[in-house]
């Protein structure tokens, strides 16, 4: 791979780029975005420029060149210079549900102890606003002195939840969601998705590339019908049946996804009732849609979603049952989308 090989993201790679260009990349970057929109994937891309075997400069625009014997380390993710380190659970296995724990930051400071023999020493923190107390504190320490030639690189898809001692000491890099015409393009040279199906794909994705692979297996649409026909069915007075729906939801292992579903749902009533229709993600369920709420009490509902969310992702773990009794009986009284 290369830059170009990265779908959309022109602005992040140019700063990069002129990075590189300049000699002047920073001791730590933090790029944030939503999940799935390709941050991974261009630190990755960076740190292999940081190392290409054919010295800085070696590839088009100053990428990685890819065929030099560094670049093909880089790519196997077994180049010696580069560490990466995401969430995992107590058993050590890599997950989006997961913490990143003290041990794996002293890892790699131990890692960056030992001076790089070409290129630079680089950390990939994948999920960094899952670290643990004690780990975000371990680490701010070694932003405040980095070790020469090295490169942290923090990711995260809420920054907001980082200490502003970490987020201070870094260049920050805010990566948008890509276009849905990148995105279908993506699905369709890939061979994940027809042509015909590709557009409905791209806007449920909302720009994001990892979450578009995900949609392309199929199913997604169905699932949409399922949750909007759930809601509409229910009566805000019916307080058995709202607490039933919040049992049967703190239940399911897509919470995240069903939580992210209702924001874009919200989205899509207020587009609908202010005559944008054609502006919907999920069009053809414009027939599921109650009246037409006020645009603040759907404001109101999506940040009451946003909230659960957060609650119920690491490291935060809130009670599942008691975080979706709230969120339903909150959205009941909003009524826009009960």
């Amino acid at each position: 791979m290369s830059f170009e090989d990265i779908k959309g993201h022109a602005r992040e790679k140019e700063i990069l780029e002129k990075a590189i260009s300049a000699g002047r990349v920073a001791h730590s970057y933090l790029f944030t975005g939503p999940d799935g929109i390709g941050k991974r994937s261009l630190a990755r891309e960076f740190a292999g420029a940081l190392n290409c075997g054919a010295g800085v400069g070696g590839g088009p625009g100053d990428a990685p060149c890819g065929v030099c014997a560094d670049c093909r380390l880089v790519r196997n993710g077994a180049h010696p210079n580069i560490v990466e380190v995401w969430p995992e659970d107590k058993d050590g296995v890599r997950t989006e549900a997961g913490l990143i724990r003290i041990g794996r930051v002293r890892e790699l400071q131990d890692a960056l102890r030992f001076k790089a023999a070409g290129g630079k020493k680089v950390v990939i923190v994948d999920g960094a606003d899952k670290m643990k107390q004690e780990a975000a504190s371990a680490l701010l320490k070694t932003l405040e002195e980095p070790p020469p030639d090295s490169v942290i690189i923090l990711i995260s898809a809420k920054p907001h939840t980082l200490l502003p001692t970490i987020i201070s000491r870094c260049q920050r890099i805010t990566f948008r969601p890509l276009t849905e015409e990148s995105v279908r393009e993506f699905l369709v040279e890939h061979n994940m998705a027809a042509p015909d199906d590709s557009g409905r794909v791209a806007r449920l994705s909302a720009g994001r590339v990892a979450s578009a692979v995900k949609y392309s297996g199929g199913g997604v649409f169905e699932k949409s019908i399922e949750i909007v026909e759930r809601l509409r069915d229910l009566d805000r007075d019916d307080t058995a049946g709202l607490f039933a729906l919040a049992g049967e939801l703190s239940a399911r292992k897509d919470l995240e996804e069903v939580l992210e579903f209702l924001k874009l749902w919200c989205r899509d009533i207020l587009v609908y009732s202010e005559g944008a229709g054609g502006l919907m993600v999920n069009t053809g369920l414009e027939g599921f849609i109650k009246g037409a709420p006020g645009p603040m009490a759907l404001v109101d509902s999506f940040s009451m979603i946003e909230r659960a969310l957060y609650d119920v992702t690491p490291p935060r773990y809130a009670n599942k049952l008691l975080t979706m009794e709230a969120l339903i009986m909150g959205l009941a009284g909003k009524g826009a989308l009960i």
